[in-house]
């Protein structure tokens, strides 16, 4: 999936992932999402297995 990256007003970068992705994924809003860097210009991103306390 590719989506775009947005800027907020105050300059910080994020982006959107579309409802139906995160349905898929059983990700909700608050949880923690790691980035792993693929060696090869793109990242990851997995759920962390970790709660937040």
């Amino acid at each position: 999936m590719r989506v775009p990256i947005k800027v907020t007003e105050k300059g910080n970068h994020y982006f959107e992932i579309p409802d139906e992705f995160l349905k898929e994924l059983d990700w909700q809003e608050g949880d923690e999402i790691t980035w792993k860097d693929n060696q090869d210009g793109s990242f990851s991103l997995e759920k962390s297995s970790v709660p937040l306390s």
